[in-house]
């Protein structure tokens, strides 16, 4: 009796209660949509970041990340090469040798990051072999060749004021300390976008490295990339167990790249504090409305109690009107979000002129992205079912404190 009396009461002012749902509606839609936006953003700030250096995972030595240097190696074995490929959620994996070097051309000589890298498992890993602006990028091993080569930042290549094709003098330090040098040809340069590591980058074959290095059969680190970034911690977790006994860690992205954590969470907060806002103007929304349909009743909830209803059960079917509103709402606004979402997500919104430099500058990906991620709709449900609660908290206390001779007078 009472859910047939709650829906009657509700479709009895169809206009009031349109109007009560589409605040639920308005509000679960915005925050679906404005968190989609953000998390979609993050997302491929994420992906065009690890696939533009380290990879979402890095397996390493332990203390290499907080101070590295060529002497914190490991050997990479085929057993561990195994363990790592095999392991759940990795998608790939590729060993890296990084050091520091001065790159030397005529009377010109710059410092540069030089990394090691296989050429057949890097794609699996990064987008380095796609940034090729000029020339080509690293062929096969050319161990036993006369001139090793080396691919370099373009803006490095106009610093040196020397060409694709044209060898220069590398000089770093080995793994004994000694310090040495050798002849290299430039065989390409690269474009990333970022413009600090276009200036000192450069790629050289790990094989060609590790000679010069004396580094045979050892590298600093394995780049991994997964099968689900979402679920790079537990990836983590799982080869942390198996490589605490060898002496390496697995790092997710989130302790390689710190400053893109850090401003991640701080944009964020900024999205949250956003939300809190709407949802209190909302929140006074909702309570305004449904106290109005209450208030505008007290003379039928009089009469009610006159003949004999409980106040309790008066309350309960005065709740359950509410809660087929906020139903109905959560699903029309889930359904609006979800559709908005997944038309974003299909036809992102790419940024061009001075405000695709900002986003570069701070660190995200130029592009306006969403996401239909289930955890969205979850968080703005519950969020929205929460302060909808809240706002019905005082109607409702109006209804179970309600005198029938007063409710009866009630004008």
């Amino acid at each position: 009796m009472l859910v047939r009396l709650a829906w009657r009461s509700l479709w009895r002012n169809w206009r009031r209660s349109l109007i009560a749902m589409s605040s639920v509606v308005f509000a679960i839609t915005l925050s679906i949509v404005q968190r989609g936006m953000q998390y979609g953003t993050y997302a491929e700030t994420i992906k065009t970041a690890v696939r533009a250096s380290t990879g979402y995972l890095q397996v390493q030595k332990v203390g290499y990340n907080k101070s590295p240097t060529i002497q914190k190696s490991f050997a990479l074995s085929p057993a561990l090469r195994k363990m790592i490929d095999e392991a759940p959620g990795v998608n790939g994996s590729s060993p890296r040798i990084e050091t520091d070097a001065l790159l030397s051309y005529r009377d010109q000589s710059l410092g540069v990051l030089i990394t090691g890298i296989a050429q057949k498992t890097e794609g699996t890993v990064t987008d380095f072999p796609e940034k090729v602006s000029s020339g080509r990028f690293l062929s096969e091993d050319t161990t036993g060749s006369s001139v090793p080569g080396i691919v370099v930042g373009d803006k490095l290549l106009r610093n040196l004021g020397a060409r694709v094709g044209d060898s220069v003098v590398v000089l770093a330090q080995g793994v004994d300390g000694v310090l040495g040098n050798m002849f290299i040809r430039i065989v390409g340069t690269f474009r990333t976008g970022s413009e600090e590591f276009d200036r000192v980058g450069a790629f050289m074959n790990i094989s060609d490295l590790q000679t010069f290095l004396g580094m045979e059969g050892r590298i600093n680190a394995i780049a991994i990339s997964v099968a689900d970034p979402d679920e790079v911690q537990i990836v983590a977790g799982h080869l942390n167990r198996m490589l605490k006994p060898m002496g390496l860690v697995a790092h997710p992205w989130q302790d390689l790249l710190p400053q893109l954590k850090q401003m991640i969470e701080l944009d964020n907060s900024s999205g949250v504090l956003y939300i809190i806002i709407l949802l209190f103007v909302v929140g006074f929304g909702i309570m305004n409305t449904v106290l109005m349909s209450v208030t505008e009743r007290f003379r039928e909830y009089g009469v009610m109690l006159s003949l004999g209803m409980s106040q309790e059960r008066l309350v309960t079917a005065v709740a359950m009107e509410i809660f087929f509103l906020l139903v109905m709402g959560f699903i029309a606004g889930n359904g609006i979000g979800a559709a908005v979402n997944a038309y974003w997500l299909r036809h992102p919104i790419l940024l061009g002129g001075d405000l695709a430099s900002l986003y570069q500058e701070y660190g995200f990906a130029p592009v306006l992205i969403s996401s239909l991620s289930f955890r969205i709709f979850v968080d703005s449900t519950l969020t929205i079912l929460g302060i909808s609660i809240v706002a019905s908290v005082y109607p409702l206390w109006r209804v179970l404190t309600l005198e029938p001779l007063k409710g009866i007078r009630y004008t």
